[in-house]
């Protein structure tokens, strides 16, 4: 079941929309940053694999199983977010997300994903919004605290890396805390 037309959010300062082929260069970029991947469990991407990474988050929308838009700012993509890992019974999702670092520590990402927790908790009628971050992400923490997540705690081995199986911290948020504090 797909929801339909790929939703377009806008904000004063954000068009969160569909991914396109022409988001590959700005994608691959953000892809191959060590920055960036050293927090994520596949490595930096080569141009290859940027490509290939594109049409799996593209893909997510047409066969129901999550959905990722681009976060345009002023014309230019800068990072990407969404859902994924859907479970339509349980009524929960695993969020994603991740930033071009010179747009780094302005708040963008938490101004982002507002929007798109709205659409989760509002649209996609979800109960429960999951993510998991290596450990040592201080940043992402921040982050999901200022949403409004919880950490629930350490899974230990939780996801393979290049470099090996690494804990993760599991954070949430249910719909209720998100409805009282918006």
């Amino acid at each position: 079941m797909v929801f339909g037309t790929f939703p377009v959010l806008k904000t004063d300062e954000f068009i969160l929309r569909e991914l396109t082929d022409d988001d590959i260069f700005a994608l691959s970029s953000i892809w191959a940053s060590p920055l960036i991947t050293e927090k994520l469990t596949t490595g930096p991407l080569s141009h290859d694999q940027s490509v290939q990474m594109l049409y799996v988050l593209r893909s997510l929308w047409d066969n129901d199983a999550g959905i990722r838009w681009g976060i345009e700012m002023a014309g230019r993509l800068i990072g990407t977010c969404g859902f994924n890992n859907i479970n339509r019974s349980a009524k929960r999702a695993e969020l994603g997300y991740e930033l071009d670092v010179a747009f780094w520590g302005h708040g963008y990402m938490r101004r982002a994903l507002m929007p798109v927790l709205d659409y989760g908790f509002n649209i996609m009628r979800l109960q429960r919004a999951e993510t998991f971050i290596s450990q040592d992400d201080e940043r992402s923490a921040i982050l999901l605290t200022r949403l409004g997540f919880v950490m629930e705690g350490v899974l230990r081995d939780h996801s393979p890396t290049p470099k090996g199986f690494i804990d993760e911290k599991c954070f949430s948020l249910i719909k209720s805390d998100w409805q009282a504090k918006n």
